[in-house]
């Protein structure tokens, strides 16, 4: 099955820099017509409880709900997939990138740079040689002229290339998402796509031209 997923999203529940409601999010994701996303707050992942909650407390809709981190290292800022909670809680602001990737491959999760060459809260060259296999080349929080560069950048490195919203208002939910190749909504089955290039890139107003393709 393939399914709509967007995979950068930030609430004010956990992320103080955002204005949406969890419940806005929900909304915003079934109308524009995701399957699923990932709630990736700044120094948090919602446990399942949470995420449990949720779904009571609004009509989803069948959509797939899954938690996510971003966190800010000494190199740039980092989505991670597929962490123990645990780990999520245990850093705070600059934590060193090599410890963040190191835990990432321990419990066989998935990493993106987040907007790798926004004018703030960019990465830097040492982007080169770590081992983060995925870039995000697209979100509302990155002007054209950041987004060709951080495509150009991917190319050069071999990386694998992601979009994502980062929204951090309702509006902005699903401007960007990837269509991912699943077997199942799960997250093992999830972190396995990403990290086998098992999806696309898409947009529902940007015309995106150097799309990946299923392998």
């Amino acid at each position: 099955m393939r399914l709509k997923f967007d995979i950068h999203l930030h609430t004010n529940i956990y992320s103080p820099c955002s204005l949406m409601e969890p419940e806005e999010m929900i909304e915003s994701a079934i109308s524009i017509g995701l399957d699923g996303i990932v709630i990736t707050e700044h120094h948090y992942q919602w446990t399942e409880k949470e995420i449990e909650g949720l779904r009571k407390k609004v009509f989803v809709n069948g959509l797939t709900i899954f938690s996510g981190a971003e966190i800010t290292t000494d190199a740039g800022d980092l989505l991670v997939f597929g962490l123990p909670e645990k780990n999520i809680s245990k850093w705070k602001n600059f934590v060193s990138v090599e410890e963040v990737i190191a835990e990432v491959n321990k419990h066989n999760g998935f990493c993106v740079a987040a907007h790798p060459t926004r004018s703030y809260h960019h990465f830097d060259q040492r982007l080169e040689a770590l081992p983060i296999p995925a870039m995000e080349v697209m979100s509302v929080n990155m002007n054209v002229a950041e987004q060709e560069k951080a495509s150009l950048w991917a190319n050069k490195l071999n990386r694998m290339q992601i979009c994502a919203s980062d929204a951090h208002s309702a509006f902005h939910v699903g401007k960007y998402w990837i269509e991912v190749e699943m077997e199942k909504p799960d997250k093992i089955d999830f972190i396995s796509a990403l990290k086998n290039r098992r999806f696309r890139m898409g947009s529902p107003y940007a015309s995106i031209k150097k799309c990946q393709s299923y392998e």
